[in-house]
């Protein structure tokens, strides 16, 4: 799989709430039209990777 990590959140951190991680999402959305944006639960980052 050809998936980009944006952002890697240190587990346990608190300086990004899940409004600024959901922002964060939207913002690389927009700026990314042609890749799937999404928060990899494995990896504890924000991610994309290219859309069918």
């Amino acid at each position: 799989m050809n998936k980009t990590v944006h952002i890697k959140i240190e587990r346990g951190d608190d300086g990004m709430t899940l409004r600024e991680v959901l922002e964060k999402i939207s913002e690389l959305q927009e700026e990314n039209p042609d890749r799937e944006v999404f928060f990899d639960g494995d990896e504890y980052a924000i991610c994309s990777r290219p859309k069918k």
